[in-house]
C-alpha cells in the first residue's frame, strides 16, 4: 500500500474497489460538464425568450415597413435587408441548437446518474476489505460534498492534505474554470456514493479514503 500512496494516479492494472471509484469519479466529471451544457442552454433559451418578447413588443409599436423606410432614407436599405435576413437565420439556428442541447443534456444526465448508481452498488457490494477505511458523519459528509465539495469541504472530515489542495483549486477555479469543474465532479461523486452507504447507530459511515487523483 505504501507504494501506491506514492503515486499520483491509480497504477495501471489495478482492479477492484479502487478502479471502481476511479470510474465513478470520471463519471462525475462528465456529469458536471453535461450539467454545464444544460445550464448554458437553459440560459440561452431564457435569453432567446426575452429577445422574442422584446422584438414582439417593438413590433407592436414600430412596423417593419417603418424601419425599412428609415433605412432607405439613410441609404442603408440593401444593408438592412441582408442584415435582417442573416439575423433571422442565426436566430433560428441558435434557437434550434439550444433546445437540442437542453434535451440531450437532460437525457445524458439521467443516463449518467443511473450508471453512477450502478457503479456505487458495485463498490458497496464489494466484499474485499477497505484498504484505507475512514469513518465520517454521513449527513455532514454528504451536505458538505454536495454544497461545498468544489472547495474540498467534505475532505476536511477526513483530515488530510488533499482537502487543502481542493480548497486552493476551488478558489483558483473561480478564475480557472477547469480546476473547479474537477473538484466539483469528484466531490459530487463522493457525496453521491455516500448517500447509499448505510450509517450506523451514531450516524457514521465507513468510506474508502481514495488516495489518488481522479
Amino acid at each position: 500500500m505504501d507504494n501506491k500512496e506514492k503515486g499520483i494516479f491509480l497504477p495501471k492494472g489495478t482492479d477492484g474497489r479502487y478502479k471502481d471509484i476511479m470510474i465513478l469519479h470520471i463519471q462525475g466529471l462528465i456529469l458536471v460538464l453535461v450539467l454545464m451544457i444544460m445550464l448554458f442552454s437553459s440560459v440561452g433559451i431564457m435569453g432567446r425568450t426575452i429577445t422574442k418578447l422584446f422584438l414582439d413588443s417593438v413590433g407592436n409599436s414600430v412596423s417593419p415597413e417603418d424601419i425599412m423606410l428609415t433605412m432607405d432614407l439613410a441609404g442603408l436599405g440593401d444593408l438592412a435587408t441582408k442584415g435582417f435576413a442573416i439575423f433571422q437565420k442565426v436566430y433560428s439556428v441558435f434557437g434550434a441548437l439550444i433546445y437540442v442541447l437542453a434535451i440531450l443534456s437532460i437525457i445524458v444526465t439521467i443516463y449518467l446518474l443511473v450508471r453512477m448508481k450502478g457503479k456505487i452498488s458495485e463498490i458497496i457490494d464489494d466484499s474485499a476489505p477497505y484498504e484505507n477505511p475512514v469513518r465520517v458523519k454521513k449527513i455532514t459528509y454528504v451536505l458538505l460534498g454536495f454544497l461545498l465539495g468544489a472547495f474540498g469541504a467534505h475532505l476536511f472530515l477526513i483530515k488530510k492534505k488533499k482537502a487543502w489542495i481542493y480548497l486552493l483549486m476551488g478558489i483558483l477555479g473561480t478564475q480557472i474554470t477547469p480546476l473547479i469543474l474537477y473538484t466539483t465532479g469528484i466531490s459530487f461523486a463522493d457525496a453521491f456514493m455516500a448517500c447509499f452507504i448505510e450509517k450506523d447507530e451514531e450516524g457514521y459511515i465507513e468510506i474508502e479514503d481514495y488516495p489518488y487523483w481522479i
